[in-house]
């Protein structure tokens, strides 16, 4: 009994230990240092939510790649709030309430931002979906302050304006909010102010309106400073008067985005421990995938190597380093590589204007004078508005593809760690985006665009095989099988059955539970189809043969009526 005993209590103190071991290192220092009253900024990482782009592959018989945006971002709500609620319950009306305050639901994120007392910060910690509970830090602007204007000119931006000026086509700009200078007039859209809540998105500082008008500045005032003069900025607040603002309101602004702007300008980043670093990744692609354009500063930090911050370290996005009017790099430019799971990337992927950048004051009808990646940014962002009104459809991938294939080479020939692919060209970007065919939905995301016709027979045990010929090689690409049943004769219940397909390249399975309790008897009537997702395939020549069986119960297939077709997707062609 007595080694029972000690086996148990020594159990249960391993599982306090493991507990405090989600507190981070910094947020544990400042737990031990602060009164027990005191609420603290944390952030809340939970485990157990899927990517945008895995609930996307369950919608993707829906077709139409905006329904599919929209039906995966509430799905992605809905799963998220499922995996806080207790945590909701708790601090808001439970045994929490009183040592929590302004408690946030994050998705694009997976997290919960609030304010929490030592204790509710160490009883949080010990729940078994919470990976890690950290602190929320401030977030930097990138900016250094200089003296005049020349960076419209320098990426050709206006010889683009007979054509395209970003007309009809939002940036999102997240910084210190953004106030309507007159060369902004009607054409800022107030996002959310995550810093004075319940207030319009203001700018108390000057950084974020400066940016604001290096993307859409129409030199009404006097001074173009504006890359797409046309463009409508969406204004979200995520730093103070202070220029800094906390990993939670970054996060909450790159969600409040997605569906009101197609490109992001985030001038902005810094120093990020691992668990917020996979976080803003998380967010970044999460966004990616929702059809987002996220251009990011590479940070102020040079001109050492392996100084990007972040979220300007996400390979996905464009981020942006900084040149002088010679096509020199900025001394305070960040530099890559970036390194993900033991692997380098480049960084930066591009570079613009970002020394002595005139653009709009945030008091009166003047103009300011900053340098910085901040400054660089905006050019881009701008540029890629002109580069979405020529195209609309562009994705991320793409437009990132574009800025790289037509920059001004700089440094060492090709993609450096100093200039990315060079200094952007407005004018070749904007031609050259408007010579990628035409996009059709179902090639961006993904959708089909081969299908499989199936001949079937079912031998006596019922199960039923197909056979499908590849007449050439094709791509790269992801399987479905459709299967649709009714109910003849076979008994009402919960069933599983298999799908396999064999290829010249392998074979994969795939299982569907088929809830066969509510199938209408009616012979012309379906239930509904039941997908089976085989896997990856390269699609090259040759025969595919699939087999369809019930696996419990056991035989159950040859009572049911079965149609079936198939579906092959992949990318388009880069």
């Amino acid at each position: 009994m007595r080694s029972i005993l000690v086996f148990i209590i020594a159990l249960f103190f391993l599982g306090i230990v493991s507990a405090e071991d989600r507190i981070s290192s910094d947020l544990q220092k400042k737990l031990d240092n602060v009164r027990s009253n005191e609420k603290i900024s944390v952030l809340v990482l939970f485990e157990g939510l899927p990517s945008f782009d895995e609930v996307a592959e369950e919608y993707r018989f829906l077709g139409d790649s905006e329904i599919v945006r929209e039906q995966v971002v509430r799905v992605m709500q809905e799963k998220a709030e499922n995996l806080h609620h207790w945590m909701k319950d708790r601090c808001e009306s439970g045994d929490l309430c009183s040592q929590v305050a302004d408690f946030q639901s994050i998705w694009i994120a997976n997290a919960v931002a609030m304010k929490a007392t030592p204790d509710a910060i160490r009883e949080i910690a010990r729940e078994s979906n919470v990976e890690k509970v950290v602190l929320d830090e401030p977030v930097p602007m990138l900016v250094e302050n200089r003296g005049v204007a020349w960076g419209v000119e320098k990426i050709k931006a206006p010889q683009v304006w007979q054509y395209h000026t970003g007309k009809g086509v939002t940036v999102a700009v997240i910084d210190t909010g953004v106030n309507e200078h007159p060369d902004l007039a009607g054409r800022v859209k107030d996002g959310k102010n995550y810093v004075q809540v319940g207030q319009p998105p203001r700018d108390d500082h000057y950084h974020g309106t400066h940016c604001a008008g290096s993307v859409a500045g129409n030199g009404k005032m006097g001074t173009k400073t504006g890359v797409a003069p046309d463009a409508t900025i969406y204004a979200i607040k995520v730093l103070g008067a202070n220029g800094s603002g906390q990993w939670s309101n970054l996060w909450n602004a790159i969600e409040d985005s997605i569906g009101k702007a197609k490109v992001l300008s985030m001038s902005l980043g810094g120093t990020a421990s691992d668990d917020i670093k996979k976080r803003l990744q998380a967010a970044c692609k999460n966004a990616i995938a929702a059809g987002v354009i996220p251009v990011i500063a590479a940070g102020n930090s040079g001109p050492n190597a392996k100084t990007v911050g972040s979220p300007g370290d996400v390979v996905e996005v464009i981020t942006v380093g900084a040149t002088d009017t010679s096509d020199k790099i900025a001394s305070f430019s960040s530099r890559g590589p970036v390194v993900w799971d033991g692997k380098e990337y480049v960084k930066p992927d591009v570079s613009a204007p970002g020394v002595n950048v005139v653009s709009c004051s945030n008091t009166g009808s003047g103009y300011k004078t900053l340098s910085g990646t901040s400054m660089a940014t905006p050019h881009v962002a701008g540029l890629v508005a002109l580069m979405v009104q020529a195209k609309p459809n562009i994705d991320n991938e793409q437009a990132k593809s574009v800025l790289e294939k037509t920059a001004t080479d700089l440094g060492t020939p090709g993609k450096d760690n100093i200039f990315g692919a060079g200094r952007v060209n407005a004018d070749k970007a904007v031609q050259s985006t408007q010579s990628i065919s035409q996009l059709e939905r179902s090639e961006r995301w993904e959708m089909v665009v081969k299908k499989l016709s199936f001949k079937t027979t079912v031998d006596a045990q019922g199960n039923m095989f197909m056979q499908e010929s590849v007449p050439n090689d094709l791509m790269p690409g992801t399987v479905t099988i459709w299967v649709q049943m009714r109910e003849e004769s076979a008994r009402k219940g919960v069933y599983h059955v298999s799908f396999s397909l064999k290829g010249p390249n392998g074979e994969k399975t795939g299982i569907a539970k088929v809830d066969y309790n509510n199938i209408p008897t009616d012979p012309n009537k379906y239930d509904a189809k039941y997908g089976f997702n085989v896997g990856n395939f390269d699609l090259v020549k040759g025969d595919y043969t699939g087999t369809v069986k019930s696996i419990d119960p056991n035989p159950e297939v040859k009572n049911m009526t079965i149609n079936v077709d198939g579906q092959a997707t992949w990318p388009a062609r880069k």
